[in-house]
């Protein structure tokens, strides 16, 4: 998983809430753990490009949310 860091007055939980949104508004659906915890759980075999589709949606999501905590 990744776990997420409180950034400012932003509390950690409210991040992570955040990201798992917008990342499933993009179509990528996970789990949060723990509160902060990204909790991604790929397929045991999964395409290269899907790989790569799926994080770019995840980095995305993650400075979004990361820019507009500032």
């Amino acid at each position: 998983g990744v776990e997420l860091q409180a950034q400012g007055a932003q509390a950690a939980q409210i991040l992570a809430d955040r990201v798992l949104y917008a990342c499933l508004s993009e179509g990528l659906s996970f789990k949060t753990g723990g509160g902060n915890v990204l909790t991604l759980c790929p397929p045991l075999t999964i395409a290269e490009d899907d790989l790569a589709v799926a994080l770019e949606i995840v980095a995305c999501s993650l400075e979004a949310v990361s820019a507009a905590a500032v």
